[in-house]
């Protein structure tokens, strides 16, 4: 796959990209679609974790309840990104009653809580897409613990032993 050479826009109201995809409609693509969008925002030096996550439920949600291939759409304006997944099922979004028991059915709040906005429209006949914008800023530094002396060595060293000089 070839992808776009990518330079940040001179004008703010110019879209730094725009990428349509149809991916297969296949369980297993949920990932690879994640994947690219986390590399791709990566490389321009943005943080991708909310956008990615609103991504993956959206697809998710496409492939579950929807109907066809999916259609998804991602365009990067004025540092925000509009992510949309439109399928062809007519079919309105059915928001699942909370239930910490359950292991799914969490996607829409999980969207609504990462998204500055989000919505749904109808597509004539031809099924519906739900949106998101996910304002984007750069990357968070995530700062590495230290790693931690074994017991042995901080009580050796605090008996006066170097950790060289003990023998084993």
């Amino acid at each position: 796959m070839c992808l776009p050479q990518f330079c940040p826009s001179r004008d703010p109201y110019t879209s730094e990209f725009r990428l349509d995809l149809s991916p297969p409609a296949l369980p297993g693509m949920v990932g690879p679609i994640r994947r690219f969008l986390r590399d791709l925002l990566h490389a321009m030096g943005l943080d991708p974790d909310s956008a990615c996550l609103i991504l993956s439920e959206l697809v998710t949600n496409a492939l579950v309840h929807g109907e066809g291939r999916p259609g998804v759409t991602l365009e990067l304006v004025c540092g925000e990104l509009h992510i949309t997944v439109s399928d062809a099922s007519g079919n309105p979004l059915q928001r699942q009653v909370r239930d910490d028991s359950r292991a799914s059915g969490r996607g829409l709040d999980i969207v609504e809580a990462l998204s500055d906005e989000w919505g749904v429209e109808l597509i004539g006949s031809y099924g519906k897409a739900v949106w998101a914008v996910a304002k984007l800023g750069p990357p968070v530094m995530r700062v590495s613990p230290q790693p931690r002396e074994s017991r042995s060595s901080r009580r050796d060293l605090a008996a006066g032993h170097s950790s060289a000089s003990i023998e084993k």
